[in-house]
C-alpha cells in the first residue's frame, strides 16, 4: 500500500504540472497542440506559478490554468517558469526574441518595455464593467506611459504602519506624533529594541518614502521629463525626510540596523517580540503576523496608513505589485488568444484565489466588496483604505535609478559614512549621469 501510494501521488504530480517548462533565458518552443488549438506561452517567477514550494500557491495557479482551458478549448497554455538569475532580464530577452506570449511582469520594469510599443493595448478588450471594476490608478498609471493600456494590474501591496495596541493605543498620524510616541515607549521598555522599525537601507525605504515625498509637494520630474527629483525645493523635502530619521536613529528609537537592512529585517524583532510597530508590505499582517505569531500575541497588532507630516493632509503610501501584458505579434490568432488569458488571468475569480495564496492585496474592486476574507480581515481592510490616497512612483525608466540613488544616500546619511549634503550631491550626480546616457 505504501509503495502504490507513493506511484499515485507520483502520477498526480506529473498530471499536475503538464505543460510546465523552465526558462533561464533560453528560447522555448510552443507545446505540442491538438488541430485547431493555439499554444500560448506566459512567462513566471517561480514564487508565482504551479512550481512554488508552496502547495496553496500550486492550487491557486493550477486553478487558472484548468478554467481557462475549460472556457477556451482551442487554447492550450504552456506555463514557462524562469529560472534566470535575473527575472527582469529574462522578461525582456523572452519578450524581445519572440519565444513567449505573455509575461507576469514588475511594475517598476514594465515602462522598458512598453515605451518600446512592445505590448498590446489591452483596453479595447474590456467590456464597460471591467474598466468600472478595476482601481482606476491602474489604468492612470500603466497609461501613462505611452497612452495606451498595455496590460492589467493584476495584484498590488502598499506600505502599512503596523503596530502593537498594547503599547501604542492608536496608530499617528504623523512623524512628528510617532517620535513622541516612540520616545514614551523606550522610556517605559527600555529592554525594547525597536520602538519602531523600517527599511532605512535599500530601495526597500523608498517604497514607503516616496509617497510622503509627493505629500510634501514633491516632483520627479520637470515638463520635459528631466529628473529634478533632488533639486531646489524637492532637495528640501528629502532632507526633512532624512532628518526624521537621522533623529529618531540618534536617539534610539530606531535601531541602527535599519540603515543596511531590507524590510524583512523586521521579522526577527517580530517574532522575539522586540518591536513595538514598523511599516512594511501590507501582506505582511497575514504572512508574518497571523501565520508566525502565537493568536494571543497577533491579536496585538493593528495596521493603518503610512504617518506622513505635519503640514500635509495626511501620510501617503506607495502602491506596488505585478502586472499581465501580451506581446505584439504578426499572427492575430495568437494575439487574440494571449489577450483573452492576460483577461482571464486578472478575472475576479483569477485576483480572488490567487491574491489569497500569495497574501496579496487584489486590483479590483468586486473582490473587496464580494469577498468575505477580503471584506474581514483587518490588514486587507488596512490596504484598502490605505490605497485610496496611495501613489504609484512614475512608470519612468529612471524612476529604479532615482530609488537606488536616493536610497544609497539616505543609508550613508544614517550610518555616518556622509554628511546630508555630501549624500544628496553624490545621489543627485548619479542621477543626471544617468539620465545622460539615456
Amino acid at each position: 500500500m505504501k509503495a502504490l501510494r507513493h506511484i499515485s501521488i507520483l502520477l498526480a504530480l506529473m498530471i499536475l504540472f503538464t505543460g510546465v517548462v523552465f526558462a533561464g533565458g533560453g528560447q522555448q518552443a510552443p507545446a505540442p497542440a491538438e488541430p485547431g488549438q493555439v499554444t500560448v506561452r506566459f512567462l513566471v517567477p517561480q514564487w508565482a506559478s504551479t512550481r512554488d514550494a508552496r502547495i496553496e500557491r500550486q492550487v491557486a495557479f493550477q486553478s487558472v490554468i484548468d478554467s481557462f482551458h475549460a472556457a477556451n478549448p482551442n487554447i492550450r497554455l504552456q506555463e514557462v517558469v524562469s529560472t534566470a538569475s535575473s527575472y527582469d532580464v529574462d522578461v525582456a530577452n523572452q519578450i524581445n526574441n519572440g519565444t513567449v506570449e505573455v509575461v507576469w511582469i514588475n511594475n517598476p520594469f514594465y515602462p522598458t518595455l512598453q515605451q518600446d510599443g512592445k505590448f498590446v493595448n489591452v483596453e479595447p478588450f474590456l467590456s464597460e464593467a471591467d474598466k468600472a471594476d478595476f482601481f482606476p490608478w491602474t489604468f492612470e498609471a500603466l497609461k501613462s506611459v505611452n497612452g495606451e493600456l498595455g496590460g492589467l494590474w493584476h495584484n498590488t501591496d502598499v506600505r502599512l504602519f503596523f503596530y502593537r495596541t498594547d503599547l501604542m493605543p492608536t496608530a499617528p498620524k504623523t512623524y512628528e506624533e510617532l517620535i513622541t510616541m516612540t520616545r514614551q515607549i523606550k522610556n517605559s521598555n527600555p529592554e525594547m529594541a525597536a520602538p519602531f522599525f523600517a527599511s532605512l537601507g535599500h530601495t526597500d525605504a523608498i517604497t514607503h518614502v516616496w509617497g510622503n515625498f509627493e505629500a510634501l509637494g514633491g516632483r520627479p520630474f520637470d515638463d520635459n521629463g528631466k529628473p529634478v527629483v533632488l533639486d531646489g525645493q524637492n532637495r528640501q523635502y528629502w532632507e526633512r525626510i532624512f532628518r526624521t530619521f537621522k533623529e529618531m536613529m540618534d536617539a534610539g528609537l530606531i535601531p541602527e540596523s535599519a540603515a543596511v537592512a531590507r524590510e524583512a529585517g523586521v521579522v526577527p524583532l517580530l517574532l522575539s517580540g522586540q518591536v513595538a510597530s514598523f511599516i512594511a508590505n501590507s501582506n505582511y499582517g497575514v504572512r508574518e503576523i497571523v501565520a508566525k505569531l502565537p493568536a494571543e500575541e497577533a491579536a496585538l497588532w493593528q495596521a493603518a496608513n503610512v504617518p506622513g507630516y505635519q503640514g500635509t493632509a495626511g501620510g501617503r503610501s506607495v502602491s506596488g505589485g505585478w502586472v499581465f501584458s501580451a506581446r505584439k505579434m504578426d499572427d492575430p490568432v495568437l494575439q487574440e488568444a494571449a489577450v483573452k488569458f492576460v483577461l482571464h488571468a486578472t478575472s475576479f475569480m483569477a485576483q480572488r484565489n490567487v491574491n489569497k495564496a500569495g497574501g496579496w492585496t487584489p486590483t479590483r474592486t468586486s473582490v473587496f466588496q464580494d469577498d468575505p476574507f477580503y471584506q474581514g480581515d483587518r490588514f486587507m481592510v488596512a490596504a484598502d483604505e490605505a490605497l485610496a490616497t496611495a501613489t504609484v512612483r512614475p512608470l519612468n525608466v529612471m524612476s529604479p535609478i532615482m530609488a537606488s540613488a536616493i536610497a544609497d544616500a539616505l543609508s550613508q546619511y544614517l550610518s555616518g559614512s556622509a554628511t546630508l549634503a555630501q549624500a544628496l550631491d553624490r545621489a543627485n550626480t548619479i542621477i543626471q549621469q544617468e539620465f545622460s546616457n539615456l
